[in-house]
């Protein structure tokens, strides 16, 4: 018996500003853009505030969003410091944002504004240490924090254990080999797209699943 692939990425295209991979994630298709342009984060931002303008006008349902922040192994750093954040992922819907954080030159003011927007919710592992790094490397301020762990009542399990138990998504792989690679590269690996896209599309299916929107569910 062949067990299909629960998760393969294939690169869509590439162009001067950014990458687009087609993350297939249990025969969902994430088109999960890859940049250190702040022009490009800029235009997914405004799209995604299009795309759901009824839940952010919406005061009772609120927008769910997927986020996930990949930092350098502190093994990897020539002095004991706090890792600043390599990348920041998010997601809504079946769109993944991978900002390249460590070679951006500037962080659009359009997406401070997100993330500081009481009217979504962001919804990660471990979020206060997200927004925490967010915060003291980047002057980035997450409104409305969202811990799965606590939203799941699956306290330290995996976010892969999240999904199965929750989602009924089992064989999803998160290797600790690429979640400890070397996320400030110049360019991400494609292995590297495909954790952090699943990062950030778990967390938004389990706040979507969980009705994260409705309600805070802060440590």
């Amino acid at each position: 018996m062949v067990v299909a692939t629960a998760v393969s990425t294939r690169l869509r295209r590439s162009t001067r500003t950014h990458d687009e991979y087609v993350v297939s994630i249990r025969g969902r298709h994430v088109i999960t853009t890859v940049t250190s342009h702040a022009s490009v984060p800029r235009r997914w931002v405004f799209t995604t505030r299009w795309r759901h303008a009824g839940r952010l006008r919406s005061g009772n349902v609120g927008l769910a969003v997927g986020m996930g922040v990949q930092w350098i192994p502190p093994f990897r750093l020539a002095a004991a410091a706090d890792p600043p954040p390599s990348t920041l992922q998010l997601c809504a819907g079946h769109r993944c944002l991978v900002f390249h954080l460590a070679h951006a030159a500037a962080v659009p003011a359009v997406l401070r504004r997100f993330l500081a927007d009481k009217r979504a919710v962001f919804a990660a592992y471990d979020v206060l240490s997200d927004c925490r790094k967010l915060r003291e490397h980047h002057g980035m301020q997450v409104a409305r924090p969202v811990e799965l762990r606590r939203l799941t009542g699956m306290g330290n399990s995996s976010l892969a254990r999240m999904a199965e138990e929750h989602l009924g998504w089992g064989n999803l792989s998160k290797p600790r080999k690429v979640a400890t690679s070397v996320w400030h590269a110049a360019r991400l690996t494609k292995a590297q797209v495909q954790y952090a896209c699943l990062d950030a599309y778990i967390s938004f299916r389990l706040a979507v699943h969980l009705d994260a929107a409705a309600g805070d569910s802060r440590m």
